[in-house]
């Protein structure tokens, strides 16, 4: 039992090590730095959103939205713009406005709309 355990965390180990080294492979060629307030809406873009296979219907789309937020109004408040916008994003879809960006037809939903009680 004890090789075991000390067997699984050497691995434990290796694959974060692992991890940090594929995402830092990744920023190093495809973004510049990316602060530590919006590292896990760039780990969702760059690592997982390519394998998630289903898009944001929103514009901007819901990563990116994340991003933003952070960067504008802080962990705290971002965080909940971004959870609060993913919440009520299923109601907006059948009320719209929409828009088109690069052929795809998408819902408008900027910052200012969610943001106008701060």
């Amino acid at each position: 039992m004890v090789i075991f355990l000390r067997f699984f965390r050497a691995y434990l180990v290796l694959a974060a090590i692992s991890l940090c080294l594929a995402i830092g492979w990744t920023q190093a060629f495809h973004t510049s730095p990316v602060p530590p307030q919006s590292f896990p809406a760039h780990f969702y873009q760059h690592v997982i959103g390519s394998l998630d296979g289903r898009p944001c219907p929103s514009y901007p789309v819901c990563s990116q939205y994340a991003v933003q937020t952070t960067h504008q109004y802080g962990l705290l408040i971002g965080s909940w713009l971004t959870l609060d916008r993913l919440i009520h994003e299923a109601d907006d879809l059948q009320l719209g406005p929409w828009l088109y960006v690069d052929g795809i037809e998408r819902l408008n939903d900027p910052i200012e709309r969610n943001a106008f009680w701060l």
